[in-house]
């Protein structure tokens, strides 16, 4: 059977990343799509610190490629990752 939240879900992530592209643009950060850079892209698109960033990556829980000590970052990658961010909310059980 087919859950109807799947398809708001879904929609709701891509409003979320058009929200943060617009954010973005509205404030001068403007980079195209397939840009890769290092860790300030990183922090310019998750508006996290570098030691934030520094225990995601060290986690594995952001996407990142590294060549030797440098690492890069997709703004795509990074992009989706932001918005596939969405925690399900808990329900709560009246019968309590």
């Amino acid at each position: 059977m087919h859950n109807p939240f799947e398809t708001i879900n879904a929609r709701l992530a891509n409003l979320e990343a058009l929200a943060l592209e617009a954010l973005s643009i509205s404030r001068g950060y403007h980079v195209p799509a397939a840009e890769v850079g290092g860790i300030e892209l990183a922090q310019e698109i998750t508006r996290l610190s570098k030691p934030r960033i520094y225990a995601l990556v060290s986690e594995r829980g952001i996407p990142h490629a590294k060549r030797g000590n440098k690492l890069y970052f997709n703004q795509a990658e990074l992009l989706d990752w932001v918005a596939t961010g969405n925690r399900a909310q808990r329900s709560k059980d009246i019968s309590e």
